[in-house]
């Protein structure tokens, strides 16, 4: 009877001890959904520019991927991040009621140390909307999110001019964390 017990506690052993570093790893990677961040941008004065005047806003990605996770400097732990959707919601415009000024926008991510990256875009704007939604690219963000210097650049080819012009960017992100990072 001895012989089966040690026999069975051998086998037991060695199944637990054969598993792969890999099949750790992947129990150790968490994937945040949905994680929102929104922005509010200005403009003061947008001229009709079939030239996609660009126009800058930080963002903080930290600060969201810590409400999510709950964790401080989570950041840090990110393998992967890429941006599952994007709306533009027209807060505000002193002559324009919504985007029919609009024919185009992009947007894309910039830091102090890496290029400009496009993100988003809509070729053909609806009209009559105050929301409109962008497709996003499957690029993954990681060494932009990670910066403390992160911008948002939204450009807009416009057919005519807006004052005052308020617009709030609202991004929804997927990041697959690792917490041995």
């Amino acid at each position: 009877m001895k012989k089966y017990l040690f026999l069975a506690l051998t086998i037991t052993g060695l199944s637990v001890s054969s598993c792969s570093d890999d099949d750790n790893i992947i129990d150790r990677i968490r994937t945040i959904d949905d994680i929102p961040v929104s922005v509010d941008a200005s403009i003061d004065y947008l001229p009709i520019n079939p030239f996609e005047i660009p126009v800058e806003t930080d963002v903080n990605l930290r600060g969201a991927l810590e409400n999510e996770s709950g964790v401080d400097n989570t950041i840090d732990q990110v393998e992967d991040i890429q941006l599952d959707d994007l709306e533009i919601e027209l807060v505000s415009a002193d002559d324009q009621d919504n985007f029919d000024f609009i024919n185009s926008v992009t947007l894309g991510v910039r830091t102090d140390d890496l290029e400009y990256k496009e993100i988003a875009s809509l070729n053909s704007v609806p009209t009559g909307q105050t929301v409109i939604e962008l497709e996003t690219t499957d690029d993954y963000l990681d060494e932009y999110a990670k910066s403390t210097s992160l911008k948002l650049v939204v450009k807009f080819d416009s057919t005519e001019d807006a004052n005052d012009l308020k617009v709030r960017l609202n991004l929804e992100l997927e990041a697959k964390i690792d917490p041995s990072l």
